[in-house]
């Protein structure tokens, strides 16, 4: 009879977890196991895999070995890959249209479009054009600097590790009329993991006056 598994010494693993060997996080099982493949040594004299006729210097999360530390860097992979769009797609003009025509039946239905209107109504309100754009901007902006605050104060941010969150959201400090200063104020700011920043979308944790309240208790 095969033996049993033995899970008295089983230790959890809590992710995010950093590579012990870089500077790689993940948040997921899988893929931080995947990417250990490519600190396995590389046999001498390996070639690339994808025939560039360079020695290969990693190793793909995939076991190909690679020429740069992406394979889509190498030489002869991008002429590859060029032939094989070039030849799947010209002079094909039904697959073209019918492409189009698929996207566009899916996309462009009555109920699509209203369900799309609603969404947007749902989330940003009555908004103008004019106004999308203008917060677009400012929105962009705040984001910009409130990620090198976070760089600055020795965080390490990604998409699937950790994010910085603003406790008062950029949408209502926008409507709030806001100055950039104060929305990216330190008291308003925090690094969240990726997963629970996602789950609290735009909504905000404190109110403006709150968020004022906190500044005048910092200055």
């Amino acid at each position: 009879m095969p033996k049993s598994k033995n899970y008295n010494n089983w230790i959890k693993e809590n992710y995010p977890r950093r590579c012990e060997k870089c500077d790689y996080i993940s948040n997921n099982p899988s893929m931080y196991h995947y990417h250990k493949k490519t600190h396995q040594p590389i046999p001498e004299g390996k070639k690339c895999d994808h025939g560039c006729g360079q020695f290969a210097k990693f190793c793909g999360t995939g076991g190909k070995y690679t020429c740069e530390h992406k394979f889509s860097l190498c030489p002869k992979y991008l002429t590859d890959l060029s032939e094989r769009t070039r030849a799947s797609w010209v002079g094909d003009t039904n697959r073209k249209d019918q492409t189009r025509l698929t996207i566009e039946s899916r996309l462009n239905t009555k109920e699509n479009i209203e369900k799309r209107k609603q969404t947007l109504k749902k989330k940003w309100g009555d908004f103008t054009p004019e106004q999308m754009k203008d917060f677009r901007h400012y929105a962009r902006r705040i984001r910009k600097r409130a990620q090198q605050w976070a760089r600055e104060q020795g965080h390490t941010l990604g998409q699937q590790t950790y994010h910085v969150d603003h406790k008062l959201s950029i949408f209502d400090a926008w409507n709030a009329g806001l100055s950039e200063e104060i929305v990216n104020h330190p008291a308003n700011l925090q690094i969240l993991e990726a997963k629970l920043n996602s789950s609290k979308g735009a909504k905000s944790s404190i109110t403006v006056e709150e968020l004022l309240k906190l500044i005048n208790l910092n200055v």
